[in-house]
């Protein structure tokens, strides 16, 4: 379907309303899994669907369907008129922030494909070819799946089309001591924009993710208490993620759910610390070239020399608190609603060598391979999970590993510790994101590591 043929289904709205915008969307893509017993090759849910959103009386009005043909979205914007009169709400003296007229056609270029047959011998040999590295690798999987989408935005004053293209590489391990007592799963991987090319994996991720499924084998827990830790970009990513992009989305903020709202302009970490978001990261996987609401993708720069600059936020929810839009307003799917969500979340890097910061360290540990975190934007308690922390003696690495760990701390606290930032720059890309407990879209987190203090347990 062509941005021409749904601009002028349009038209009806844009003379009767004077805020009127649309976003279409198409879906398709592909899972291919292999392990020692099988190998299958799933599509994922095809989906091509539209909505319809009106700025009406301080209120966005919004209808979608999926698209057949050009008569679904005519019957939509016959409905949708209708239903405003009949609801009759009574009015909010919001005012929209005006649209800027933008026109542009994007896409994510996508270097090499593959036949079916090939995508799943590729999958088979690594299974063959991992597996074969240890006797104590008993079961190894390996995902890929690839996601294509098309998504057109029109508005009175936009008409913006875009195709991105991800792909993501996973590969699970499940080992087992040599005396069968003990048993532990580790997995990696990447997700990155673009197709095929990317499904060759590093060489060293496999390595070492080997390397480190052995050593949580027999690993104990360590002993609870507060820590000088060095965060690996895996776990300082979480931490971004979760400490200040929770804490500063704007629709949160909005209903006085997040803290982030009384400490705008005030140091809420260490002079050494940056955070931004950014859409327009090149080739992380969270990537795009507008968000749903036709904003142009840039960074935002959250947190910079330790001082809370600036919130993330929606279209209506920069409009109510007065803050400046951000390209942050993304749907799960057409089906959705609207909400301030993060993209490509991270610290930024420093001059610190991860050496220099290992021998500062009389005791503590080099936490790494985060697996899970929460963050409560009101209290701004959080918790991250990991599943390694390797002691650090007398500024070196000591090879003693305990497994899994548990970080908790207040979020200030924990980022007014930081005081030292490596030169190192790594973004993880196997990030989902829920709103409370749904609401999933795709990101990334990042950066690089961290000196600082923090409970473990």
């Amino acid at each position: 379907m062509r941005s021409s043929e749904i601009r002028k289904e349009l038209e009806p709205l844009f003379e009767q309303y004077s805020f009127v915008r649309a976003l279409y969307q198409e879906n398709f893509g592909l899972t291919v899994s292999a392990n020692s017993r099988q190998s299958t090759a799933d599509p994922l849910p095809a989906t091509r669907g539209i909505v319809i959103s009106i700025w009406h009386n301080g209120f966005f009005y919004e209808a979608s369907s999926s698209v057949l043909n050009l008569a679904s979205i005519r019957k939509l914007v016959q409905e949708l008129p209708l239903s405003i009169s009949s609801l009759k709400l009574p009015g909010s003296a919001c005012e929209l922030i005006p649209e800027q007229t933008a026109t542009g056609s994007f896409s994510v270029p996508v270097k090499q494909s593959l036949s079916l047959t090939e995508k799943l011998q590729l999958a088979r040999s690594y299974v063959q070819e991992i597996s074969a590295r240890d006797s104590r690798i008993k079961m190894t999987q390996v995902r890929y799946r690839e996601v294509k989408t098309r998504e057109i935005y029109i508005s009175q004053q936009k008409n913006l089309e875009q195709s991105l293209s991800r792909f993501e590489a996973v590969f699970i391990l499940v080992l087992r001591s040599e005396d069968g007592k003990q048993s532990t799963q580790i997995h990696d991987g990447y997700s990155r924009q673009g197709g095929w090319e990317h499904a060759r994996p590093d060489e060293a991720m496999i390595t070492r993710m080997i390397e480190d499924g052995i050593r949580i084998l027999n690993a104990p827990r360590l002993e609870p208490g507060s820590y000088q830790c060095i965060f690996s970009p895996s776990l300082s990513g979480m931490l971004a993620h979760e400490a200040f992009g929770h804490g500063t989305e704007a629709d949160t903020m909005s209903k006085g759910r997040a803290r982030g709202t009384e400490f705008l302009g005030k140091a809420v970490a260490s002079q050494k610390v940056g955070l931004y978001d950014s859409p327009a990261l090149e080739n992380a996987a969270a990537a795009y070239f507008f968000d749903h609401e036709g904003q142009l993708a840039s960074e935002t720069r959250i947190v910079q020399d330790g001082i809370l600059t600036s919130a993330i936020a929606d279209h209506r929810s920069a409009s109510i608190l007065q803050y400046a839009r951000t390209p942050n307003g993304r749907r799960e799917s057409f089906d959705h609603k609207i909400y301030t969500r993060m993209t490509n979340t991270f610290f930024t890097p420093g001059n610190a060598k991860l050496e220099e910061m290992i021998a500062s360290i009389k005791e503590g540990y080099l936490v790494d391979r985060a697996t899970n975190g929460m963050e409560d934007p009101k209290s701004w308690g959080i918790q991250l999970e990991a599943l390694i922390a390797e002691k650090i003696e007398n500024g070196k690495l000591t090879g003693k590993i305990y497994s899994p760990v548990i970080v908790t701390g207040y979020v200030p606290d924990i980022l007014n510790s930081i005081d030292m930032v490596s030169q190192d720059f790594e973004i993880n890309g196997l990030g989902m994101c829920g709103k409370g407990y749904k609401e999933w879209v795709k990101v990334t987190d990042g950066g690089p590591y961290l000196r600082l203090t923090a409970r473990l347990s």
